[in-house]
C-alpha cells in the first residue's frame, strides 16, 4: 500500500507540477507578446506623429534602434521606404496586408505573421497618416513591426530560473509525500499486526494503543479493537463449549461420527476409534478407511444421497453394532451412531428361548392333565365332584389358549423371513368366524362380512390376524350388538376394517392396547375369555409384513381396528 500511495501521489503531484511549468511559460510567453504588442502600437503612433511629408522618407525611416522596424506604404500599398536595408522597388505590393487594411478601415490592429521579405514572424501594426499638400488630401500608412523571435529570447533567458524551481519543487514534494506516505501507512501496518493477532486463536488479541494517528484511522483501530474483544470472548466460550463437547463425546460409550456430502469424515470419537482400530488422523478422510464394511459405507452413503434417516445392524469384531444414520437438518453432514446391542441382543435370544422352551414343557404337562381330567369325567359318579372337574377343564383350556398364543409371538419374534403366497381375504374372514362361531351364537352377535381382495402372505400369518381381530371384536361386544368386517379397495390400498359397538377403549390406554397381556378391565376381561395376547400378535404380524395397524375407539359408542396392507 505504502508504494502504490506514494507512487501514485508522486505522478500526480509531478504531473501538476508540470502542466503548472507548461502553463507559466504559456501565460510568460503571452505577457511578453502582449508588451511587444503595445510597445509596437506606441512605437507606430510615436513615429506617425512624427511623419512630415516635406522631410526626407528615408532618414525618417532609418532613425530607429534595436529591432524595430519602420515601413512607409503609399495608398496603392507601394513600399515607399523600409528602416531595413533592403530594396523597396522589388518588394511587394503591400495593399492587401492584415494591418494595412486595418488601417485603411480606421480599426487599427496587431497582426502576427511570417514575413516572407525577411524570413521570420513579425508583430505588425500600421497606422493611418494624412497629409496635407497645396490643399490636395492625401495618406500614407506607417508601420511597424517587432520580430516575435525577440521574446522567445526573453522567454528562454528566464527558463534556467523556472527549471530550477521546478527541480526544487519536486524535490520538496517527493521529501513531503514520503514523510506524509509513512504516516499515513504506518498506522495501517500496526492495523495489519492487530488482526493478525486477532486470526491467531493461540495467543490474545493485542489491544494496546498504536500512538499518534489520524482521527479517521483511530476510530476505525477502537472499532477493531471493540469487534476484536467480542470476537475474543466467542472465541474463548466456543473453545470452551468444544471442549466440553469433546470431552462428552470421547467418554459416550455409543460410537458418533458425521462425514460431509462427499463421505469424508469431519467428526468422530473415540469409541469408534477403538472399535474399528482406526488412526486417530482419520479426519478428512473417506469412511472407507474406518471399515471396509459393505452395509456400513453403503448405509451412510444411501442417506447422504437421498437424505432418508435408516437403521440397521452390522457386525464387527464379534459385536452386533446398531447403525443409526441421519442426515443433520439445515446441514450438508450426515451422523451416524453406533451402539453396542450385543449383550441386549443375547439376553433377548435369552429370554425368547427361555420363554419358548418353558411354554413347551407347560404345554406337555397341561396336556396330560386335561387327559387325566376327562378320564375323571367318564368314571365319576359324584355330582359334588364334577364341579371341581369343570373348574379344571375351564382352568387347563384357558392355560393351553395361553400357552399357544405364546408359542405363536415367539415363532413370530424368531420370523426373519416368510414365504407369501396370495390368499383370499374373504375365505379367511369366513373360517375365522366359524371357529368363534359358538361366542357369536352365545352372545346372539350380528356379524356382517363384506368386500373382496387378494392379499400376499402366510395363509396361517393372515389367518391369525384375521381371528384375532374379530375374537376381540366379538368378545368385548355386549349380547346383541353387531361386528363388522369390511375390505376396501382404494387410492390408499387394500383395508381390512374390523368394527364393532362394544364397551370401546379409553382414550388413555389406546396407545398400550397392541402390549402383551395389557388388559384395560382386568375383571370384564377374565370374565370374556382371552389370553390378552391377541392384540399383540396382530401387531407382530403387521409388523413382520411392514402393514400399517391403526385403532379408533370411543367408550360406550365402539371401536374400529385398521389393517392397512402393502
Amino acid at each position: 500500500m505504502r508504494k502504490q500511495l506514494f507512487l501514485y501521489t508522486i505522478l500526480i503531484v509531478f504531473t501538476g507540477l508540470v502542466i503548472f511549468f507548461g502553463a507559466s511559460i504559456y501565460i510568460t510567453r503571452n505577457n511578453y507578446l502582449k508588451i511587444a504588442k503595445d510597445e509596437v502600437i506606441e512605437t507606430a503612433q510615436i513615429y506617425a506623429g512624427f511623419y512630415d511629408e516635406k522631410k526626407s522618407i528615408s532618414d525618417f525611416v532609418h532613425n530607429t534602434t534595436g529591432q524595430t522596424r519602420i515601413t512607409v506604404v503609399a495608398p496603392d500599398g507601394t513600399v515607399l521606404a523600409d528602416s531595413r536595408p533592403l530594396d523597396t522597388g522589388t518588394m511587394e505590393n503591400h495593399i492587401y496586408r492584415p494591418e494595412i487594411q486595418s488601417a485603411l478601415k480606421g480599426t487599427p490592429q496587431t497582426h502576427v505573421r511570417y514575413s516572407d521579405t525577411l524570413g521570420v514572424d513579425l508583430i505588425y501594426y500600421a497606422v493611418k497618416v494624412d497629409i496635407f499638400d497645396d490643399n490636395e488630401e492625401s495618406y500614407v500608412f506607417v508601420r511597424a513591426s517587432i520580430p516575435v523571435g525577440q521574446i522567445d529570447k526573453y522567454l528562454i533567458s528566464t527558463l534556467p530560473l523556472l527549471i530550477i524551481i521546478l527541480i526544487l519543487l519536486s524535490a520538496l514534494c517527493f521529501v513531503f509525500i514520503r514523510q506524509m506516505a509513512n504516516r499515513i501507512t504506518s498506522p495501517f501496518n500496526l492495523i495489519e499486526q492487530k488482526l493478525r493477532s486477532l486470526t491467531d486463536f493461540s495467543g490474545k488479541y493485542d489491544d494496546e494503543p498504536i500512538g499518534e494517528s489520524y482521527d479517521e484511522i483511530d476510530s476505525i483501530i477502537r472499532g477493531i479493537d471493540e469487534i476484536a474483544l467480542i470476537l475474543q470472548n466467542s472465541i474463548d466460550t466456543i473453545s470452551d463449549e468444544r471442549s466440553k463437547l469433546n470431552y462428552i463425546l470421547d467418554n459416550i460409550e455409543e460410537g458418533l461420527f458425521t462425514t460431509d456430502e462427499n463421505g469424508n469424515i469431519t467428526l468422530i470419537n473415540k469409541s469408534v476409534l477403538k472399535a474399528f482400530d482406526a488412526p486417530y488422523d482419520i479426519i478428512g478422510k473417506d469412511m472407507i478407511y474406518l471399515s471396509g464394511d459393505k452395509t456400513l459405507t453403503e448405509g451412510v452413503r444411501d442417506c447422504i444421497i437421498s437424505e432418508t434417516p435408516a437403521v440397521f445392524e452390522i457386525t464387527n469384531n464379534g459385536k452386533i453394532l446398531l447403525v443409526t444414520v441421519k442426515r443433520l437438518p439445515n446441514t450438508d453432514l450426515t451422523m451416524t451412531v453406533l451402539s453396542d446391542v450385543t449383550e441386549n441382543r443375547e439376553s433377548s435370544k435369552r429370554r425368547e428361548n427361555f420363554f419358548a422352551n418353558a411354554s413347551h414343557e407347560l404345554k406337555t404337562p397341561l396336556t396330560a392333565i386335561k387327559c387325566f381330567n376327562e378320564l375323571t369325567v367318564i368314571n365319576n359318579n359324584d355330582d359334588k365332584i364334577n364341579k371341581y372337574v369343570d373348574g379344571i377343564t375351564r382352568e387347563t383350556e384357558r392355560m393351553l389358549l395361553l400357552i399357544g398364543d405364546m408359542l405363536k409371538l415367539s415363532e413370530l419374534d424368531y420370523s426373519k423371513s416368510v414365504t407369501p403366497s396370495t390368499v383370499w381375504l374373504p375365505g379367511v374372514i369366513n373360517e375365522a368366524r366359524d371357529s368363534i362361531s359358538a361366542i357369536i351364537d352365545e352372545k346372539s352377535i350380528l356379524f356382517e362380512a363384506s368386500g373382496d381382495c387378494m392379499v400376499t402372505a402366510e395363509q396361517k400369518h393372515i389367518y391369525e390376524l384375521v381371528k384375532n381381530l374379530i375374537e376381540n371384536a366379538v368378545r368385548y361386544t355386549d349380547n346383541g350388538g353387531k361386528v363388522t368386517a369390511r375390505i376396501e379397495n382404494n387410492q390408499d390400498g387394500k383395508l381390512l376394517i374390523i368394527s364393532d359397538n362394544g364397551i370401546g377403549i379409553p382414550t388413555e390406554d389406546q396407545s398400550r392396547i397392541f402390549e402383551r397381556f395389557y388388559r384395560v378391565e382386568k375383571s370384564r376381561s377374565e370374565q370374556n375369555g382371552g389370553t390378552g395376547l391377541g392384540l399383540s400378535i396382530v401387531k407382530h404380524i403387521c409388523v413382520l409384513y411392514d402393514w400399517k395397524l391403526s385403532l379408533k375407539s370411543k367408550v360406550g359408542v365402539g371401536t374400529e381396528v385398521t389393517v392397512e396392507f402393502s
